[in-house]
């Protein structure tokens, strides 16, 4: 007898385990409040999202370190890399990201279909928190 699981609910599954086992978390990392922002958003993006376009990522103005870029990849198996995104693709784009201290950050992220919005975050208790600061901008 065949037994049907939901496809839905075992991707967000895949978003965050390698052959390796399960990949420890972004926002763990102080050194990389860009990523803990991506990795917070791109969880809700693609769970939302249905098919459509390839999505990527994009750091503003400066791109993603190839580094930066392999760690989000390898965490969302439907997010393509830069090199392979082209026109009529999904951009997560992040940009006007700041620290105002070590630990105190935020920036604003545009997504396909999502009006831009303001993330503020703060390491606390060994991880990134999003606080409530999420203003929104008209497209």
């Amino acid at each position: 007898m065949f037994r049907w699981v939901p496809l839905f609910a075992v991707a967000p599954l895949a978003a965050c385990v390698s052959a390796a086992g399960p990949l420890p978390k972004l926002s763990g990392d102080i050194e990389q409040p860009e990523l803990a922002l991506f990795e917070h958003v791109l969880t809700g993006h693609f769970a939302g999202a249905s098919g459509g376009p390839r999505t990527c990522a994009a750091l503003l103005p400066k791109p993603l370190t190839a580094k930066q870029e392999k760690a989000l990849v390898e965490r969302f198996v439907r997010l393509a890399p830069a090199s392979q995104c082209g026109e009529g693709e999904g951009v997560v784009q992040v940009y006007e990201f700041a620290c105002a201290s070590e630990g105190v950050c935020s920036g604003w992220v545009a997504r396909p279909g999502a009006p831009a919005t303001r993330y503020t975050m703060r390491f606390d208790g060994g991880s990134w928190r999003f606080d409530g600061d999420l203003r929104v901008i008209a497209k």
